[in-house]
């Protein structure tokens, strides 16, 4: 079978999904498409990247089902779990060595390669059977595929490399069968996507209805903005449809990320005095309930409602009243039990991240 069979896992800091072709060499379909969140009511081409262990650090579930058993728990139990959200960012920006450790959002750590070895077994398991389920009597094994993990272009080597050693322990590749598992950029993934999609899906002068990789001479910007991440690549079409790389790959951590990280800490400057440390401490799923609400409120232009929690309101009272601490806070009013939170403040969640972009693409446009 060998290397027609292709397994592409792209692991992102927000979500993560995969997709499979096992058509003979030489067909051309589009590749199988994992759909997500059947057991919530939704239908998406991700799921999250968080993942759940138990008090003895042993996995439990990874994505929309370990949100929703996180979220389900209570008390010293949840304070006892381990649930890692976002953790991907933890390789960004430092040399990575195999003892690195990540925070759970109970406080405690972990190694992080456990962690991301158990979150690409998951991927790696569900991918498998999701394949032989559509196999029509053929059973696949993790050795009759070539694998594709999507990094950052920007990472350090070592996190490249470490990823590498996660998908190892994971069971995706074996000692000295490393050639069956790739490591792609993920802007130039996107890129080589792109390069097969009619013209005028792009944001451009010239609008054509031919593909890119119908027309030579075309030069194109891919802007990967990821939650972690943003990746910006550089290529022109040559003849033939292969691509040419004009500029490096290049970017920052200003991913979505960034706007999250700006709503929590307003929330912190609002309840101040160690008040909304004290509420992360001892109520994780609580605050984990809170950022996952403003992940879904963050995509739409109107003013946001915060239900405060009567163990948030108890920390807080235990200070001062809750007006109190709302007083001289631009953007945010208490209304009957509620935090509300105006629309042009959470516009301004997004100025650092649409300002990185914008200076990104400048220096690449002048360049």
């Amino acid at each position: 079978m060998g290397d027609s069979f292709i397994i592409a896992i792209d692991f992102g800091t927000a979500y993560s999904g995969y997709a499979f072709s096992i058509t003979s060499r030489g067909e051309k379909t589009d590749p199988y498409l994992k759909i997500w969140g059947e057991e919530v009511g939704l239908a998406t081409p991700k799921t999250p990247t968080c993942i759940l262990f138990d008090e003895n650090q042993e996995f439990i579930s990874f994505g929309y089902e370990a949100r929703e058993d996180y979220l389900s728990i209570k008390g010293q139990e949840a304070r006892d779990k381990l649930f890692f959200d976002c953790f991907k960012m933890a390789l960004y920006g430092k040399k990575i060595n195999r003892d690195l450790k990540i925070e759970a959002a109970n406080g405690q750590s972990m190694k992080a390669l456990r962690v991301f070895a158990e979150a690409l077994r998951f991927l790696k398991v569900n991918a498998l059977t999701t394949v032989n389920s559509n196999a029509k009597g053929k059973t696949f094994i993790p050795s009759d595929f070539t694998w594709v993990l999507t990094v950052p272009a920007i990472w350090d080597p070592s996190a490249k490399q470490f990823m590498r050693e996660a998908a190892m322990q994971a069971g995706i590749v074996k000692e000295g069968n490393g050639d069956k598992l790739l490591i792609a950029l993920e802007p130039e993934a996107a890129s080589v996507w792109c390069k097969k999609l009619p013209a005028d899906g792009f944001i451009t002068q010239n609008i054509s209805r031919r593909s890119l990789d119908q027309s030579p001479g075309t030069q194109y910007i891919v802007v990967d903005c990821g939650g972690g991440t943003i990746d910006i690549t550089v290529h022109e079409v040559l003849e033939g449809g292969t691509l040419k790389e004009l500029h490096k790959a290049s970017g920052n951590d200003l991913g979505g990320q960034t706007v999250d990280r700006k709503f929590r800490e307003f929330l912190r400057q609002i309840f101040c005095d160690g008040v909304w440390d004290k509420y992360e401490q001892t109520y994780p799923v609580e605050v984990q309930k809170i950022m996952y609400d403003f992940t879904l409120f963050k995509k739409g232009d109107k003013d946001m409602e915060i239900t405060c929690s009567l163990n948030l309101g108890r920390l807080a009272a235990a200070k001062k009243s809750i007006e109190k601490f709302l007083e001289g806070v631009e953007g945010a009013s208490w209304d009957e039990g509620s935090i509300r939170i105006s629309k042009q403040k959470l516009r301004s969640f997004f100025a650092e991240s649409l300002q990185g972009i914008t200076q990104s693409l400048e220096r690449i446009l002048q360049g």
